[in-house]
């Protein structure tokens, strides 16, 4: 039999990659928590802003592997944006452990993801991540934070990555 929780996280997931921004805030508490890269996000307001970096970021994710100890679930986590898609790296794979209050999401802790994958991701996105500085610095700049410009700025990003990739200056 499975958890009710990986059956929620299935939920989750299925939402996120159909960009239902309302239906992956309904899935939080009103007080949940997103926690990613050291930041954490709290609150539906800005539960609400990641899902719209997503959307426009173009973001897809999975969750698999999973753990289930009370109300506390860890598990590998997946996800590939539009820039991961066009530097063709695969997307990070790593952990996250989620907290649920009944029957709603109240901690989504992203872990940064091992040295290995780090390194694979950053020999991969190195050479597209040193050219669009070097290139694009004010697109970089706005891939700061975690809403909607920052994910606008991803899917920009991307397509610049690929136009300079097909005039064969790569």
């Amino acid at each position: 039999m499975t958890s009710p929780y990986i059956e929620l996280l299935g939920i989750y997931q299925e939402a996120c990659n159909r960009h239902d921004i309302e239906k992956c805030v309904a899935l939080f508490s009103d007080d949940g928590e997103i926690v990613s890269g050291g930041e954490s996000y709290v609150g539906t307001a800005v539960i609400r802003a990641a899902h719209e970096y997503d959307q426009a970021s173009q973001t897809v994710v999975a969750f698999r592997d999973f753990e289930v100890q009370g109300n506390v679930v860890r598990c590998t986590f997946w996800n590939e944006h539009a820039l991961s898609r066009a530097i063709g790296n695969g997307g990070m794979t790593g952990q996250a452990e989620f907290t649920f209050d009944g029957e709603r999401i109240q901690k989504f802790h992203i872990l940064p993801p091992d040295e290995a994958e780090r390194e694979r991701v950053m020999a991969q996105a190195g050479p597209a991540i040193k050219w669009l500085r070097a290139n694009h610095p004010e697109a970089v700049a706005r891939w700061s934070g975690f809403d909607r410009a920052a994910g606008e700025a991803v899917t920009a990003l991307a397509a610049l990555w690929r136009a300079h990739q097909q005039e064969g200056d790569g």
